[in-house]
């Protein structure tokens, strides 16, 4: 690389970082080095040609820093007006929903209150009805336990009623039984002697 060349990639990147976009920079290094090329001009005039761009880079550096200046004021004005804003539309939420939620609290403890209310009512109805039914079935069961009762106790007597029945029955037996061995014993009786007299009366 020659001397030329590196003093023009020096010039190039003096000017990058003294702000000058790299088109500008290019064409601006390009001018010194035909100038320098062709010793068209003197010493003065690149002294004086410098301190040109040394204006024009620190009128540059003037603008761009008013334009950021101006450019993070209006981004530091709209962000504020945005923080507001969002300010306001969360606090006209907030309330919104905290009203929301107060009513929707009224209507669901209102809807509670009439539910148990029924319920309670329903329950106390339910109860009085099974209470009443309750005493019905045990009067009922009652009068027909005792109907039962009485009809046990009047089978029973029945029972033993028939139990002296076949008692006597079975005495009555026996009585006929040795009635009849005392008729037949008569009848052998009768028929010896019926028959001593028939013997007698042919063999007389």
């Amino acid at each position: 690389m020659t001397l030329a060349m590196m003093n023009t990639h020096k010039a190039f990147k003096a000017l990058q970082l003294a702000g000058v976009s790299d088109q500008q920079a290019e064409a601006m290094v390009e001018i010194f080095t035909e100038m320098q090329q062709d010793n068209a001009l003197s010493r003065a005039d690149l002294i004086k040609a410098g301190e040109g761009i040394t204006g024009s880079i620190k009128e540059l550096d003037v603008r761009l820093t008013g334009a950021i200046k101006e450019l993070d004021d209006r981004l530091s004005s709209d962000i504020k007006e945005l923080d507001v804003r969002l300010t306001g539309a969360i606090k006209e939420l907030d309330d919104r929903l905290s009203s929301d939620i107060r009513e929707l609290d009224v209507r669901l403890t209102g809807a509670i209150k009439e539910l148990d209310d029924r319920l309670g009512g329903a329950i106390r109805e339910l109860d009085n009805r099974l209470s009443g039914a309750i005493r019905e079935l045990d009067v009922r069961l009652t009068g027909a336990i005792k109907d039962l009762d009485f009809r046990l106790s009047g089978a029973i007597k029945d029972i033993d009623e028939l139990k002296a029945d076949v008692k006597q029955l079975k005495a009555d037996v026996a009585a006929l039984k040795i009635d009849m061995r005392w008729i037949k014993r008569l009848l052998m009786v009768m028929t010896t002697t019926m028959v001593i007299a028939a013997i007698k009366y042919i063999f007389s």
